[in-house]
């Protein structure tokens, strides 16, 4: 089985990145008291792990991250949201578009 080329995995990555996933905002550490997403402040309810992960592009840097993924329950439905931090104390929300 052949190997692939760093360019194909970045190309890989590429495609993945961003696919279903919306960037909602970035902030530093101690902003969460208000992470604001699908029309309601997540900090309010409770997140649930879905142990997986989301290669999402930084806004900034254009760089890709894995972040985890969570989910949370508004008015009965389930909504997806990754959350997790670009570099040191520098965070990003992402929201599962449907």
């Amino acid at each position: 089985m052949a190997h692939k080329k760093k360019s194909e995995y970045r190309a890989d990555r590429k495609r993945h990145a961003g696919s279903g996933w919306a960037h909602v905002m970035s902030g530093m550490n101690g902003s969460e008291s208000s992470l604001m997403c699908f029309g309601v402040n997540l900090m309010d309810y409770p997140w649930e792990h879905t142990g997986q992960r989301a290669t999402v592009c930084d806004p900034l840097h254009h760089e890709f991250h894995e972040f985890p993924v969570y989910a949370v329950r508004i008015k009965g439905k389930r909504r997806e949201f990754a959350y997790g931090e670009y570099c040191m104390c520098i965070y990003g929300l992402y929201a599962r578009q449907y």
